[in-house]
């Protein structure tokens, strides 16, 4: 039995040590991209709010406006990165490119590259929004945002059942494991879980629409912490609110951990399960608008640079 059970640990470690590895890197891009944009804001304070008038006269302006030396960097490196973001789109028919992470790891660093580049592209702009620029920004604000809402759909469908690998009974059946391992516990009444774990009846989500139905599920994802952290305050002390920030982080307490994460996965299936429908459908129709909207800045971008290069980078000092 322990021959054969071998191969599964090995490969099940080595399936926590590559999400380990993921975790770590996504952390590392997002600590990166969120120090280039603070210290950017840090740096270019004193210039971007000047008005348009005075920029000029700063002592900044040669390396902040557009074509400046920090200016011009830093619209390479944001087209760059939203052309990077086409990657997740061209793995699907660039087999070495499939071969690297899961579709969800690449999700993870779309999200990464479609937020950061907005802002980036914006301190290249000097927050001038003027022209096919102007126009070029604000569809890639569109498709960053649209693509903050697309990664949270993504991560609201059940990768088994979207991959057809459990039948909705599965999932119900681990929806009710779930359930007898919380009623074992002792720390909590059913009524104080129930406060947490209700969700609105498949019988209500029917009669909604689509986009009422979305915006329900975020408030119950946004709640979720909230409410977590009030259950850990009613079994914790004092002293134990205090070091865990009013229950908003863990509680050193083993018991009210195990509690706590079991709420969590039991909640987030149970939302998961009844808002499914709704759920693919508006991630069917967040394709429709998320891709037209990024294509349209491609072409917009490739214009503006086509311009740019065409007047000459030295024309457009005055800017």
């Amino acid at each position: 039995m322990s021959v054969l059970q071998s191969p599964v640990s090995g490969l099940k470690a080595s399936q926590n040590d590559r999400e380990r590895g993921h975790r770590t890197r996504l952390l590392v891009a997002w600590i990166t991209a969120l120090g280039l944009l603070v210290s950017l804001a840090i740096y270019g304070a004193s210039y971007y709010f000047l008005p348009i008038e005075e920029r000029p006269y700063s002592d900044k302006h040669a390396l902040l406006r557009p074509s400046g030396a920090i200016g011009l960097k830093l619209g390479v490196f944001g087209t760059i990165l939203f052309f990077i973001i086409f990657l997740y789109a061209l793995r699907k028919v660039i087999p070495w490119l499939g071969r690297w992470g899961s579709t969800r790891h690449w999700m993870d660093f779309h999200v990464v590259a479609g937020v950061s580049a907005p802002i980036i592209i914006a301190f290249h702009a000097a927050f001038k929004f003027r022209g096919i620029a102007g126009v070029a920004f604000w569809i890639m604000l569109v498709v960053a945002l649209s693509g903050i809402i697309g990664r949270y759909l993504y991560s609201q469908i059940p990768r088994s059942m979207s991959a057809a690998e459990l039948s909705l009974h599965d999932l119900r059946q681990q929806e009710q494991e779930l359930t007898d391992a919380l009623s074992g516990q002792a720390l909590y009444s059913i009524e104080q879980l129930k406060k947490v774990l209700d969700v609105p009846s498949a019988e209500h989500i029917r009669r909604i629409g689509p986009m009422i139905a979305l915006g329900e599920m975020i408030t119950l994802s946004v709640r979720l912490p909230f409410q977590v952290a009030a259950l850990r305050c009613q079994a914790s002390s004092a002293a134990m609110k205090i070091r865990s920030i009013g229950g908003l982080f863990s509680s050193a307490n083993p018991e009210v951990e195990r509690v706590v994460l079991l709420v969590r996965q039991k909640s987030s299936l149970s939302r998961r399960m009844v808002f499914l429908s709704h759920t693919q459908r508006v991630f069917h129709l967040w394709h429709v608008i998320h891709r037209p909207f990024s294509y349209a800045f491609a072409v917009l971008a490739i214009f503006h640079i086509v311009v740019v290069m065409g007047l000459g980078f030295g024309g457009l000092g005055a800017r």
